[in-house]
C-alpha cells in the first residue's frame, strides 16, 4: 500500500542503501525531517570490503543507525542458478540487477522485523524498473509490511528533484557513495555483475568501448597471449574452476577475475523494460560469461533437441520473471523445476581458451556418465562407410 509522509512519521523505517545517490539521499532526507528511520545495507559484493566500511561509517556518523547484512553466498548462489539455466534477457544480459532485487528483499525482511521497522523503504526512482520490482517482492516476501516508493510522493519529488540535488544533500550531509556513483554516473554493482547508466550511455550514436570498466579490463586492454582455464560442471551447475571446488561466492569471485583480465562480458543493449518502454543497458558479467561458456558446451553435448528446444523456451521464460521481479512466482518455479530436469546429465569438464574478450576455443576433456544421446562418429574405426552412432561417454565402435 502506498503511504503518505504523514503515516511515516508513526511508523519506524528500514531503508535499503545499495550505496548508490538514490537511497542515500532519501535516508539523509527522512533523517533530518525527524522520521524514525534505519538503514539496511546488504553486502552482495557490490565493492570492495574497504569502500563498505567507508560507506557504512559515513552513514553511521550522520546519526543513522546501520543494519549490516551479508548476503554474498546468498547473491552468488543465485546468479549460478541464472548461469546453470542459461537464463539471460535481451542481448545476453545475466539479468544481473534485477536478480539482485529478489536476493535484497528476501534478506532484508527477516532484519525488518527483528528490528521493528514496519515500513521497507527504497530509493528507486519513479516509473523504473526497480520500483516495481521491489513492490512485487514486498507483496510476495513481506505482505504485511508497508513498501514506501519516495518518488510518488511529491514532497519528496520537491526535495529532491534530480541527481544534482541529490549529490548535494549527500556532500552537505558529509555522506559517500560506493565507488562510480556520481550526479553524471550511476552504477549498481554485485557479485555477479555491474550496470552502468549515464546521459552519454543514453545516447545510442554512441559506443561504450572506453568505458570504465569496474570488473575486468576492455579487450583492446587485455593480455596478447591466450588463457586457458578449466571448468567443472555438474548437473548443468559450475562448481569448479582450474580444479578448485570453492564456495558459491569464491567461485563467481574467481570467476570475475578471470574472465575480467580477459575483457569478457560487457553487453550492450537496448532492453525491453517493464513498463512497456525501451531502454540501453550497458552490463559487466565477466564472471557469469565466462562460466555460461562452459555450461553452454556441457548441455549442447548432453542434450538431445527436443530437451534443448524446451530449455531454450523455459530459459526465455525465467529470464523475464528475474527482470520484472516475479522471480518467485508459479512461471519461475515451473521453468526452475522443467529446466533443472532437463540439466540432470550435464556433467563435464570444459576447457575453455580465453583472449580478448572472447572465448576462441573449447574442449571436453571429460564427460559424465549420464548423457543418453547418441554420437555419429565419422571418421573412428576407418573413416569411409564406417559411420556409427555410439554413446557419447561411451567407447568408439570397433
Amino acid at each position: 500500500m502506498d503511504l503518505s509522509l504523514s503515516e511515516l512519521k508513526r511508523r519506524k523505517i528500514g531503508i535499503c542503501l545499495s550505496g548508490g545517490l538514490s537511497s542515500l539521499a532519501l535516508a539523509s532526507w527522512l533523517h533530518d525531517g525527524g522520521y524514525d528511520v534505519e538503514a539496511f545495507v546488504l553486502d552482495i559484493g557490490q565493492c570492495p570490503e574497504k569502500d563498505f566500511r567507508e560507506f557504512t561509517g559515513a552513514v553511521r556518523a550522520a546519526g543513522i543507525p546501520v543494519h549490516e547484512v551479508d548476503a554474498r553466498r546468498v547473491m552468488a548462489d543465485a546468479a549460478l542458478d541464472v548461469v546453470a539455466f542459461q537464463a539471460h534477457y535481451d542481448g545476453g544480459y545475466w539479468n544481473t540487477t534485477g536478480l539482485s532485487r529478489a536476493v535484497i528483499v528476501e534478506r532484508v525482511v527477516p532484519e525488518l522485523r527483528r528490528a521493528g521497522a514496519g515500513v521497507l523503504a527504497h530509493g528507486c526512482v519513479g516509473g523504473g524498473n526497480d520500483q516495481r520490482r521491489f513492490e512485487r517482492y514486498g507483496a510476495h516476501f513481506a505482505p504485511d509490511l508497508a513498501v514506501f516508493a519516495p518518488w510518488r510522493d511529491p514532497e519528496v519529488l520537491a526535495a529532491l528533484p534530480d541527481r544534482e540535488a541529490m549529490a548535494r544533500r549527500i556532500t552537505s550531509a558529509g555522506l559517500v557513495c560506493m565507488p562510480g556513483n556520481t550526479a553524471e554516473h550511476s552504477v549498481d554493482g554485485n557479485l555477479a555483475g555491474t550496470s552502468h547508466e549515464d546521459a552519454g550511455l543514453e545516447d545510442l550514436g554512441t559506443t561504450p568501448a572506453d568505458l570504465e570498466r569496474l570488473m575486468g579490463v576492455s579487450p583492446r586492454q587485455a593480455p596478447d597471449r591466450v588463457e586457458t582455464v578449466s571448468v567443472t560442471v555438474e548437473r548443468g551447475r559450475p562448481v569448479a574452476l582450474d580444479g578448485r571446488r570453492l564456495p558459491p561466492e569464491e567461485l563467481l569471485e574467481l570467476a570475475n577475475t578471470v574472465g575480467g583480465r580477459n575483457g569478457l562480458g560487457l553487453t550492450d543493449v537496448v532492453e525491453h523494460r517493464i513498463n512497456g518502454t525501451k531502454c540501453r543497458g550497458v552490463y559487466e558479467a565477466p564472471g557469469m560469461e565466462l562460466l555460461s561458456h562452459a555450461v553452454r558446451a556441457a548441455h549442447e553435448t548432453v542434450t538431445d533437441r527436443g530437451a534443448a528446444d524446451t530449455a531454450r523456451f523455459l530459459a526465455r521464460q525465467l529470464a523475464v520473471c528475474v527482470y520484472e521481479g516475479t522471480a518467485h512466482g508459479r512461471t519461475a518455479r515451473a521453468a526452475r523445476a522443467g529446466l533443472a530436469e532437463i540439466a540432470g546429465p550435464a556433467d563435464a569438464t570444459v576447457r575453455l581458451e580465453l583472449y580478448k574478450g572472447g572465448v576462441i576455443g573449447r574442449a571436453l576433456p571429460e564427460i559424465g556418465p549420464g548423457a543418453d544421446v547418441l554420437r555419429q562418429r565419422r571418421f573412428t574405426g576407418g573413416g569411409g562407410h564406417n559411420w556409427d552412432s555410439a554413446p557419447l561417454a561411451g567407447p568408439a565402435p570397433d
